[in-house]
């Protein structure tokens, strides 16, 4: 059987996921009004792993960098280190739970085991929270898996459960005596590709010399100066969460921006420019990166001469430290905004889902913020870097503001019993001009437009 390779990208992700300044874990969490199901949670994540290979994939890295790591299913899975249940200590607030997700966010995978877990949380005002947290290189053919909705799909309740998939035993000593037996043409595939550089090189200094001479200047001349702020250029370790949700029926309103993802983007520029200016360091502009999802982030971000793209054909005959320094973040554009949208889920036995959110990485920058929308809400889940976010308390008033500013003023829709009056009396219009002769029509029309004029005059 072949299995699986990663590719240079997602050995990039799988390293970054040991340093806490690049590390792209990605989360979803709902809060539920009532008790979940706990056994119908365990029963329905069980019943997707074994549907969804990549719920039961770990990778396996060779003891010696000969070749790429595999991925295999993993014959020590254990549902019950993945899906777990905890309670908040009372009294089981919202920032208590917004503090919980940011410790699962920065807590690293175990390599040895694939890479999510679900964690069902009691105690939150008064009803429940579901956490779901994975690498973004837990995916399938349709992109990231959507662990919560798995969690809340009820379409499968009651079947049979389906069979266990075959794990995979591999050793990471005999990935390393596989890879040294490719060696030989691994050596010729890079090889070859060099001909075909230097080949494609010489085309193209015949055809366009000047431009592989901007080429070569290009690799020679210093690096560019960091990108952004000054303000907000600090990078560490740690990184905090900010929430927010506002009506989509106001978004969809919004009287300069339509759509959620501009709205939610015109808000985030509002706010960092506005915390610019607070601090005394107006800024005219700021770059900000769109991601098409969290899972996307370290690509969105990545600068244009990527180093995993430079050095993608040698990045599996690295050793781990060479890779580790190659996918190490530099500074770039500070802030990311990513938005997704979801189906209403359904429920955990009696808890019903009030509000839930999307949570991307901060891989290097300083802001990242995504929006989700599930039907009649957009939540915003802010995430930034402590070192670059001095002043917290001022990010969220500014959040704040620029939300107020970008929606416009709320407006009260027409209350049913004014609706209710008026409709009989448009109905009573509509029928006695139905009853009326063309002449006659156009006389009143005529008399509507000479009483309009005369106070248009006045």
């Amino acid at each position: 059987m072949t299995l699986p390779r990663l590719s240079p990208e997602d050995r990039a992700l799988l390293r970054s996921d040991r340093d806490p300044r690049s590390r792209p874990t990605i989360g979803q969490f709902a809060v539920l009004a009532g008790s979940p199901d706990w056994e119908l949670l365990r029963e329905r994540i069980d019943r997707a792993s074994r549907v969804r290979r990549a719920l039961r994939e770990r990778a396996v890295e060779p003891t010696l960098a000969t070749t790429e790591p595999r991925w295999v299913v993993d014959p020590d899975f254990d549902l019950d280190r993945h899906v777990r249940r905890i309670a908040l200590p009372a009294p089981g607030t919202r920032e208590q739970l917004t503090t919980l997700v940011e410790q699962l966010l920065a807590t690293p995978f175990d390599p040895a085991a694939p890479l999510w877990t679900l964690t069902c949380v009691d105690g939150v005002e008064g009803g429940a929270a579901v956490i779901a947290v994975a690498s973004p290189l837990v995916r399938d053919q349709g992109g990231p898996v959507d662990l919560l909705a798995l969690a809340f799909d009820g379409g499968s309740d009651g079947t049979p459960m389906p069979a266990q998939p075959v794990p995979t035993d591999l050793e990471p000593t005999d990935l390393a005596r596989a890879g040294v037996r490719e060696l030989p043409w691994r050596a010729v595939g890079l090889a070859l590709g060099g001909v075909n550089q230097a080949a494609g090189l010489a085309v193209q200094a015949a055809t366009h010399p000047r431009g592989v001479i901007d080429q070569a200047l290009l690799l020679m001349s210093p690096p560019a100066p960091p990108r952004g702020s000054a303000l907000i250029a600090g990078r560490g370790t740690t990184r905090r969460l900010v929430l927010r949700s506002v009506p989509v029926a106001r978004v969809l309103s919004a009287p300069a921006h339509r759509g959620v993802d501009r709205v939610h983007l015109a808000a985030v520029r509002a706010a960092l420019l506005r915390y610019h200016e607070e601090l005394g360091l107006p800024q005219g502009a700021l770059q900000i990166t769109e991601a098409s999802h969290p899972a996307a982030m370290r690509r969105a971000l990545a600068p244009e001469s990527d180093p995993i793209d430079t050095y993608g054909r040698l990045l599996p005959l690295m050793p781990a430290g060479i890779v580790d320094a190659v996918v190490r973040p530099s500074r770039g554009v500070d802030i990311a905004v990513a938005a997704i949208r979801v189906e209403r889920p359904g429920a955990l036995g009696s808890a019903t889902v009030t509000q839930r959110y999307a949570v991307g990485p901060v891989p290097g920058n300083a802001v990242t913020s995504v929006a989700l929308t599930d039907g009649d809400v957009m939540t915003i889940a802010l995430r930034y870097d402590t070192e670059a976010i001095k002043d917290p308390g001022l990010l969220e008033r500014c959040l704040d503001q620029a939300l107020e500013d970008t929606l416009g003023p709320a407006t009260a829709a027409p209350t049913p019993a004014t609706s209710a009056k008026r409709a009989p009396a448009r109905a009573a219009a509509k029928r006695a001009s139905a009853t009326q002769s063309p002449d006659k029509r156009a006389a009143t029309k005529a008399s509507a437009r000479s009483v309009r004029t005369r106070k248009a005059g006045a």
